[in-house]
């Protein structure tokens, strides 16, 4: 028998009728995250600002004499903000938001806590961090100059002697920009964010310096005891973030001409995808959008959506004991769960949209997809062959809005502890099942923390979603293993079903008929830098698995319980090179 593995950290798998309210931590998780907002330990660790400043506690690091260290983070940003409205954004800049403390955190790292969650209630919002959100083009030319990128920027307390963590949440190809939306830590080097300037606490303010590379250069690191940065320069780095490839200081590996390679690679494929978007939507190419309703960045149109959830949607803007920028009261989600239906555990689904939306995005996807159209189209993901990015034809806004209005209420409800109150980016696209093209999807969890998917249409029979466990789930505590079956789902027009990403689940086969639907995946940056998104325990196996939830992509000891399908590419030799559960180790790393 194998020695039980450690489980430090594990998902939530819970009950609607014993999930504890969002807002109420253990005592000793509450503390660990004050702390980690008040030090700022994870930028600190990082480094942020340079390796070369001389790193003080932050009581002592305030007694450098400047104006900015006697007010809060908060109030130098909104001084900063009404400056730059009163006298214009820097180029490129079209808009700044006021700064908002934000709803959650990630849990530190290490911290352990009853449901092993990643996120939590910011229990001390005086502290940060503080989101502030800008669009931004690039020069002209730059493969950034035909749309706005969105930029978050999130401050600390720290701050202005600490600059923001910055995450792009646009749909955007740079190669300076992660998976999980952070960019590069190259972009904190004074060579691409000079501070505003550098001192030392045992300086008079008089002898305090603007920060050049040669003030502050890690040959001298014991002039510098603190940097101080400010939203002008934080915003013209930005811009040129977008505008050109960052600087490498002191290359002594010739690095810089492969890096200015790969960001005009990358540049040049951001353009030509805006240049799609512009072709249809500005275009007109094959007479431009059917309905362009669809496009709106405001949102859908409030008749798209099923009068159940319009009536709580309507509830929930009404409610005057929520408050927008505190996590969701108990009276507000006991009105989001009146309309949903639990499937099984942790699989919920809900009316979502009417059978004339439902028809509205068909007849769009289709149009676009046309030869009338002929626009270049980007398959949905690896996995499915067939259908369309409705964030590559210029729904990215409208998805936006849909995501902050709709989608983040119910997967706070459900979800908090994985990202589900502080979603910020989506890939969103349109999958087609039909004879001749593809008529099921072999098991696998996505690349989403959380999941809605909604049936559009149109007749068909099968083609339900069979769902096992979810990755890293605590069966100790009665949670299903993650093959083992717990659901079979069967679609319905305009009904959206909800899940983790890590829940495991596949599409059986269409019998007969077409079947479209649109897909969410939604992300959180908060979520994806908590040590329970990075890593995923996986308990060894007590069981056999359940056939119907066994991959021939990913599971290596598939051919031991059936045989491996004749219709695929690859033999089951060659999958089994790429196959990885069940995993070797006793954890798993997601990122």
């Amino acid at each position: 028998v194998k020695e039980k593995p450690r489980r430090a950290f594990r998902i939530a798998r819970r009950t609607l009728s014993t999930r504890a309210p969002a807002h109420k931590l253990p005592p000793r998780v509450e503390e660990a995250v004050k702390e980690k907002l008040r030090r700022s330990i994870e930028r600190l660790r990082r480094g942020r600002g340079g390796d070369y400043v001389f790193r003080k506690e932050t009581s002592h690091v305030a007694e450098a004499g400047s104006d900015a260290a006697a007010m809060s983070a908060m109030e130098v940003l909104n001084n900063e903000i009404t400056a730059l409205r009163r006298v214009g954004f820097p180029c490129g800049v079209q808009m700044v938001t006021d700064p908002v403390p934000a709803r959650y955190v990630t849990v530190p790292g290490g911290t352990k806590h009853e449901a092993n969650a990643g996120v939590v209630p910011n229990p001390d919002r005086g502290t940060g961090p503080f989101h502030v959100h800008s669009w931004i083009l690039g020069e002209r030319g730059s493969g950034y100059h035909k749309a706005p990128t969105h930029f978050r920027f999130s401050f600390s307390s720290l701050y202005p002697r600490e600059p923001p963590d910055v995450h792009v949440l646009s749909v955007c190809h740079h190669a300076l920009i992660d998976d999980d939306k952070e960019v590069s830590s190259l972009f904190y080097h004074p060579a691409n964010l000079p501070p505003k300037r550098a001192g030392s606490a045992k300086e008079d303010l008089a002898n305090e310096k603007s920060a050049t590379d040669a003030d502050v250069s890690p040959s001298t690191p014991d002039k510098v005891e603190f940097v101080e940065y400010d939203l002008q320069g934080i915003l013209v780095a930005a811009h040129a973030f977008m505008s050109k490839p960052l600087r490498i200081p002191n290359d002594i590996g010739h690095q810089q001409k492969g890096l200015d390679e790969v960001w005009r690679n990358a540049a040049s494929m951001n353009e030509k995808r805006d240049e799609v978007i512009d072709a249809y939507l500005v275009g007109n190419a094959g007479g431009g959008p059917k309905d362009r309703r669809l496009f709106q960045k405001t949102g859908w149109p409030a008749q798209f959506f099923h009068p159940e959830l319009r009536e709580v949607l309507d509830a929930i803007e009404k409610d005057e004991t929520q408050m927008e920028s505190e996590p969701m009261s108990p009276a507000t989600k006991l009105k989001v769960l009146s309309i949903l239906r639990e499937e099984a555990p942790g699989i919920y689904s809900f009316p979502m949209l009417t059978p004339e939306a439902c028809g509205i995005l068909i007849t769009e996807i289709e149009h676009f997809s046309s030869e009338a159209v002929n626009l270049p189209i980007r398959r949905p993901n690896s996995m499915n062959n067939h259908g369309v990015v409705v964030n590559e034809m210029g729904m990215e806004r409208a998805v936006d809005a849909l995501q902050r209005t709709v989608l983040a209420k119910i997967a706070e409800a459900l979800y908090p502890e994985q990202g589900g109150g502080c979603l910020n980016s989506h890939h969103s696209f349109v999958v087609q099942y039909k004879e001749g093209l593809d008529v099921g999807l072999d098991l696998h969890t996505d690349d989403s923390d959380v999941t809605f998917n909604v049936c559009l249409g149109k007749e068909f029979a099968g083609a339900g979603l069979t769902f096992c466990g979810v990755l890293g789930a605590d069966v100790e505590k009665g949670a299903a293993p993650h093959r083992r079956k717990t659901c079979a789902y069967q679609h319905q027009k305009g009904r959206c079903v909800v899940h983790l990403g890590a829940h495991r689940h596949g599409a059986d086969d269409l019998q007969t008929g077409e079947r479209l639907n649109l897909i969410l995946w939604n992300h959180s940056s908060t979520y994806r830098a908590s040590e329970a998104y990075k890593w995923r325990d996986v308990p060894p196996e007590l069981e056999p698995p359940s056939l119907e939830c066994l991959s021939y992509t990913h599971d290596l000891d598939f051919g031991e319980y059936k045989p491996y399908p004749t219709n695929l590419k690859l033999d089951g030799e060659a999958l089994k090179k790429h196959a990885w559960y069940p995993p070797r180790e006793e954890q798993v790393k997601m990122k």
